[in-house]
């Protein structure tokens, strides 16, 4: 009687034991989850964030096409210019040359 009182005995306390685990393993489940929705909102943010970086490059590229068309045009306009200058400069020359 005595041996079966303390098989039951140890069964309880094996169970208790199994209990405790079973209670540290939802907690971790617990934790793991929590970490889980924190890098959900992380990966959301970093996507978000690249998101806005594709667009910043784009817009980044479409500013510096359109200011290398600028620079070639002021090119163009001041060779037009230094063209104009330089002949009225020798039709000045050539109108107060002696004859």
């Amino acid at each position: 009687m005595a041996e079966e009182e303390n098989l039951v005995t140890e069964r309880e306390r094996e169970i208790a034991n199994i209990a405790k685990s079973i209670n540290e393993l939802a907690s971790i489940f617990r934790d793991m989850q929590a970490m889980v929705i924190d890098q959900g909102t992380i990966l959301d943010q970093i996507e978000h964030n690249m998101e806005q970086v594709v667009e910043g490059v784009t817009e980044g590229h479409k500013e510096i096409v359109k200011a290398d068309q600028y620079q070639k045009s002021a090119r163009n306009k001041l060779c037009v210019i230094f063209l104009i200058v330089v002949v009225v400069a020798l039709i000045i020359a050539l109108s107060f040359k002696p004859r």
